[in-house]
């Protein structure tokens, strides 16, 4: 084999690696101004915010009745760090019936204003949306429900 074929399938293989998360830092600096960086703050800063970011997963491979719900009614997951076990179980729903979704970690101020801003009341963790549906708590009866009345598939078996 060539060199050239070699090397465009060395660049082939490390397209098809998975892409990882990856981290963004927000900070305050001295002069007060809110600083975004994929790069850790100066060492000169205290208090910082790390997030990890994945990035979208494609939905060309999931089952038509998937995509056509996800475009109608996408899923997004609230959560927070302290949520624990009825997070994780909720997560692990949408998981099992593979469904894309976004998941929105409630962890600053900011994150609860844009909450209370958009559903006017206070969070509760775990919350479901499913298109403009809401759920609050995880039970999954209710959730099941919410996600079956869009017309996502149930899990797989």
């Amino acid at each position: 084999m060539n060199a050239g074929r070699l090397a465009a399938l060395g660049l082939l293989a490390g397209l098809a690696l998975p892409a990882f998360a990856q981290s963004a830092y927000r900070w305050v600096d001295k002069d007060g101004r809110v600083q975004y960086s994929d790069q850790p703050p100066p060492p000169t800063v205290q208090k910082f915010e790390e997030r990890r970011l994945t990035p979208n997963q494609s939905t060309a491979q999931l089952p038509y009745a998937t995509r056509k719900a996800s475009a109608a009614f996408p899923v997004t997951l609230y959560t927070s760090k302290d949520c624990g076990q009825p997070c994780e179980d909720g997560r692990k729903l949408l998981q099992q019936r593979k469904i894309p979704f976004t998941e929105t970690r409630l962890e600053s101020a900011e994150d609860v204003a844009a909450f209370k801003a958009r559903f006017h009341k206070e969070p509760t963790v775990p919350s479901l949306t499913v298109g403009k549906d809401k759920d609050e708590g995880y039970a999954a009866a209710s959730w099941n429900r919410l996600l079956d009345s869009a017309g996502y598939p149930p899990a797989p078996r």
